[in-house]
């Protein structure tokens, strides 16, 4: 396709703003790629850009966006024949690593030294077009079954929750307890039924039940409700826990349901400026453990996606255009989506 000399693009202008802009198409440089947006996840984590708590912020006008699904339309020097013209394409958090520093040879690909991050070190999704590194780039299928709206959330927000089910050590017909029902918890719930686990669900609202069956839970269980009693003393306690909630004391709260060996594997981070507290005994009594999770590199997203499609694993999300940027992340600030907010293009 021909490629316009300018674009827009939603920056940030100051703290927490977002400004639609007029800005100068970039030129894919050697091992780049320059991808046409079709869909752009709105993810709390924007708030780090948007916030400039990470990346240049407002200084550097930078475009924030993190789960991104769009066609390749040009490509520079050095990048591979398999990422040709007209390729649909996803990019998550990770944006792309050097491949030879020591985090890097040791195949930990997110801790790469670079430490280039999508939508936060350089610019991300919300715009008409973005540029990328071929190492970030995530191949995506065309017949998906799914919008591009719905699949984009699934590159960081659905591999997170992922990668935290896989490194749980949980094996199928464990107990495995989501805690939150919202943008990741409404994923991992999914993903916990068709990966095998007996799942739990258990949520701050009591009216959440029939949802949170709807998508897979074996059981329901309200903050309120007598949890040691229902899970650590009637099931024997979880194998994992997957916090999504972003509260420290909904953390907390899990450590005591463990059974042998358990994980607490936490994916939300705590809004409510408040630490993690744990009594030793929880863990020594059980011989779990805490640990947090981030999204993973390109092939990592790409086995989730996979395993995304083949089963049916669906984000629930509101479009919005461009112009309403700020709106929409405004929503995601103030808690508010049911359950992804996602900028589209038409």
């Amino acid at each position: 396709m021909a490629v316009p000399k300018q674009h827009r693009a939603a920056q940030v202008v100051g703290k927490d703003k977002l400004q639609v802009n007029t800005v100068d198409t970039p030129t894919p440089g050697v091992s780049e790629v320059l991808i046409k947006v079709s869909a752009s996840g709105v993810c709390y984590s924007d708030h780090f850009a948007a916030a400039g708590i990470m990346g240049p912020g407002a200084e550097g006008k930078i475009v924030p966006g993190h789960e991104v699904v769009g066609h390749i339309v040009a490509a520079g020097a050095g990048v591979a024949k398999e990422w040709a013209e007209n390729t649909l394409v996803g990019l998550g958090w990770n944006g792309g690593y050097c491949g030879t520093c020591a985090n890097c040879r040791k195949g930990d690909f997110t801790a790469c030294a670079g430490g280039r991050v999508t939508g936060i070190t350089q610019n991300g999704g919300h715009a008409e077009f973005v540029v990328a590194d071929q190492s970030a780039l995530v191949r995506l299928p065309e017949d998906a079954g799914m919008s591009h709206a719905e699949m984009a959330p699934l590159l960081c927000a659905g591999n997170t929750v992922w990668e935290a089910l896989q490194c749980s050590g949980a094996k199928g017909g464990d107990v495995v307890i989501v805690s939150g029902l919202g943008g990741l918890g409404h994923l991992a719930i999914q993903y916990a039924r068709k990966l095998g686990f007996y799942v739990v669900a258990v949520s701050g609202s009591p009216d959440k039940e029939e949802l949170a069956k709807k998508l897979g839970a074996h059981v329901y269980f309200s903050a309120k409700d007598d949890l040691k009693k229902e899970i650590k003393e009637k099931l024997g306690g979880a194998a994992a826990a997957i916090a999504t909630a972003p509260s420290a004391e909904a953390i907390s709260s899990l450590v005591p349901l463990l059974g042998r060996r358990g994980m607490v594997v936490v994916v939300g981070v705590p809004t409510d400026g408040k630490p993690i507290e744990v009594n030793p005994m929880d863990l020594i009594s059980s011989i779990g453990g805490v640990r947090g999770m981030t999204c993973g590199y390109a092939a990592e997203n790409e086995a989730s996606i996979r395993f995304s499609v083949q089963h049916g694993v669906k984000s629930m999300v509101t479009e919005y255009p461009l112009d309403k940027a700020q709106e929409a992340y405004d929503d995601v600030m103030g808690g508010k989506p049911r359950f992804r907010n996602v900028i589209v293009f038409k």
